[in-house]
């Protein structure tokens, strides 16, 4: 495409014309797609005698697509001082607003455009839905959307309203409040009780069995208006074995998880309380608390770091002080995530780094874990998940009973397949293998898990 005309640029030679032949340089520069040119054209269209009044509109146009905010606001509040175009500078100002994430400023700016010229109607409820849409208040976004199509059906506009109103319907109709899910599954364990590769002189018995797991849990996600997230979590989960009554367990956990949402970012602030009973003795409890950091440095790509603290304390008194796990857990994590298929895939890796402070010298230690995972469907009632975790242990003390430092290396890998049967109904299949190398024989095992299970949430 031609650049503007030798006319415009013969008129600017002349300076009781300046002004004039800038504007419509401008806009023909602005035309063509060429917004940084524009705008410096359109700046002379108002800095200069005479003013063209609407320059003012289409300099503070262009900066919002050059996204030079600052720049735009300061146009804005000079338009509004000579109260030119007041209905096209409020509109204008409503959607550098919604730039800046100030949903609250742009739908009073909004409002205020539809006041001052009422053709603007439309436009205005249009973008006053994507503001509420942004502080997740659908409901009130259904009804400015409601309101667009209403001054005229058959706009194009109009019918981008339609879509997006029925994309919030079915929004608010699929967000349960309120979600309950209860499973049942039956697990083979070929090393229940970690028993050593090698003899080490301790008979050991119960090693393979079988077991029914039971699990309930209760999800509260409220649906919040603005940038604040609430979810609250309960579960429980009881593993009955058949045979190894010693290893029957019962545990009970409570999350709450505060956040905040900025534009390409979430931060989280979980923190749980946990309480485990084995052989229907009280066992430990946990506390943890786990700050994190989620970012979107690419369309599609997420970036996690967090920052973790844990509270451990055993419940029952140890048989040697050396042996006491009571203690606090400090972590430090990065990962990586991206969704795929819509969202209903997912790839994972994640390193973390763990430092062990007990109270017993002999589980003083530091960690090194790198996971990944991933979850492909297969269809659209059946995925696939494939993870792989390898945590590296380095005790800090030497063991009082076997004279060395302990060093151990665990590796995992799990495969399964989730089958939804029915709605809300999931059959989940499940093998797991668990390699763990220690250089103290009674800590080196190898075990593999089988596990089918039904879950059902409502």
């Amino acid at each position: 495409m031609k650049r503007p005309s030798l006319f415009f640029r013969q008129i600017k030679q002349d300076s009781r014309s300046y002004s004039i032949a800038s504007f419509y340089s401008g806009l023909a520069y602005k035309q063509m797609g060429d917004y940084r040119e524009a705008a410096g054209h359109l700046r002379n269209a108002v800095n200069f005698e005479p003013r063209v009044n609407d320059a003012y509109v289409e300099l503070i146009d262009v900066l919002y697509n050059l996204e030079e905010l600052k720049e735009a606001k300061r146009w804005i509040a000079e338009a509004e001082k000579h109260n030119i175009k007041p209905g096209y500078v409020a509109f204008l100002k409503g959607l550098v607003f919604l730039k800046e994430d100030k949903a609250k400023d742009a739908v009073d700016a909004f409002k205020k455009a539809k006041e001052l010229d009422a053709s603007l109607a439309q436009s205005a409820d249009f973008q006053i839905a994507m503001a509420y849409s942004k502080e997740r208040r659908l409901a009130k976004a259904r009804e400015s959307l409601k309101a667009v199509i209403a001054v005229d059906p058959t706009s194009e506009l109009a019918s981008f309203a339609k879509e997006y109103e029925n994309a919030f319907a079915k929004a608010i109709e699929a967000h349960k409040t309120w979600r309950f899910t209860a499973g049942v599954a039956y697990q083979f364990d070929t090393n229940v009780v970690a028993k050593p590769l090698t003899d080490t002189g301790v008979a050991i018995t119960g090693q393979r069995d079988r077991s029914i797991i039971s699990s309930f849990k209760i999800d509260y996600s409220p649906l919040i208006e603005g940038q604040w997230l609430f979810n609250a979590q309960y579960s429980a989960i009881h593993n009955e074995y058949a045979q190894t009554r010693s290893h029957n367990m019962f545990a009970q956990s409570l999350s709450l998880i505060p956040g905040y949402t900025f534009d390409d970012s979430v931060v989280t602030s979980p923190l749980s309380y946990s309480r485990v009973w084995l052989k229907d003795h009280k066992y430990m409890t946990l506390m943890s608390w786990k700050p994190t950091l989620s970012l979107m440095f690419l369309p599609g790509h997420i970036g996690q770091v967090s920052v973790g603290y844990t509270k451990r304390e055993l419940l029952q008194p140890p048989s040697d002080v050396n042996e006491d796990r009571d203690g606090e857990i400090q972590s430090a994590s990065i990962g990586y995530i991206y969704p795929f298929s819509d969202g209903k895939g997912m790839f994972n890796v994640r390193y973390e780094y763990s430092k062990d402070d007990t109270d017993g010298k002999n589980w003083d230690n530091r960690g090194n874990r790198a996971t990944a995972s991933i979850l492909v469907p297969v269809t659209s009632k059946i995925g696939l998940t494939l993870s792989g975790d390898m945590f590296l242990q380095r005790y800090d003390n030497v063991h009082t009973s076997f004279g060395k430092k302990r060093k151990e290396r665990a590796y995992t890998g799990t495969s399964g397949i989730i089958w939804e049967m029915l709605k809300g109904l999931s059959l989940n299949l499940q093998y797991s293998y668990n390699r763990t190398d220690s250089n103290i024989a009674t800590y080196d095992y190898r075990k593999e898990v089988y596990t089918t299970g039904l879950e059902y949430s409502f």
